[in-house]
């Protein structure tokens, strides 16, 4: 493959399999990508299977067998027939055919997979923004850094709030994201998680995102009910200062 091709592969593999993957929903990218992926496999098949073959030693050169008698009688040394065999030269040629396809197997399992999509099928359905002027009491006792938290505008009777946490007794810190029932989150003051109506919570890990996903049950507030139907399932994604919505309700 060429350098052009190789760069869009490249690109189409991190919209696949990044942290961001968005190809599912591009079906002409997802065809592009499998067109490329096997052409990439077509070459490494091609460069596996294409042997340097040594010319055979010319009939000039080939070693002399001299015998004692020959010497002794004063005739002239036999020369060594060289021997070329159509039969041997095709064994030699499929047991090499064979390793190459071996190791062209071998190559492409170790270099290809099937990608997952992180939300596949399910639609984004709303995206929560930040609201910098929102209160961030209520998450302050529960270990976030008030300096770090994002307080997002009441969802159909859930307020979500993310920020950066200790998660470990060894001091790990990761980015996290909850849901409270905002009917339950008083108008100030330091308050626990016992004290309100908690409902979800997760974290990220490195290059993951804090995610929280939930099957709508009947105790979630009527507001939220009406407008995803219990036994439906949704996923809270945060990007930034954003948190992405998913229902496959939709």
């Amino acid at each position: 493959m060429d350098v052009e091709l190789r760069s869009e592969l490249q690109a189409l593999r991190a919209r696949a399999y990044g942290p961001d993957a968005d190809l599912d929903r591009d079906p002409a990218a997802v065809e592009r990508l499998q067109e490329l992926e096997d052409l990439e496999r077509l070459a490494r098949v091609e460069a596996v299977e294409r042997p340097s073959v040594t010319p055979p030693t010319a009939p000039d050169a080939a070693p002399l067998v001299v015998d004692d008698d020959d010497v002794e009688s004063g005739e002239p040394p036999a020369r060594r027939p060289v021997v070329r065999r159509a039969r041997t030269l095709w064994l030699w040629a499929g047991s090499l055919a064979a390793v190459a396809a071996v190791a062209s197997a071998a190559s492409i399992a170790a270099t290809t997979f099937v990608p997952v999509a992180r939300t596949a099928g399910v639609a984004q359905v709303d995206t929560l923004r930040a609201d910098p002027s929102a209160d961030d009491s209520p998450v302050r006792s529960m270990g976030f850094d008030s300096s770090e938290v994002s307080v997002y505008a009441d969802f159909h009777g859930l307020t979500a709030y993310a920020g950066t946490t200790q998660v470990d007794s060894s001091g790990t810190r990761a980015e996290c994201l909850i849901l409270i029932d905002t009917s339950t989150i008083p108008a100030s003051g330091d308050i626990t998680a016992s004290q309100i109506g908690y409902r979800y919570g997760g974290c990220g890990a490195g290059a993951f995102p804090a995610t929280i996903e939930f099957v709508v049950t009947p105790d979630l507030p009527d507001a939220f009910r009406a407008r995803f139907p219990v036994g439906s399932s949704l996923q809270f994604v945060r990007d930034g200062d954003h948190v992405g919505v998913f229902s496959d309700a939709e």
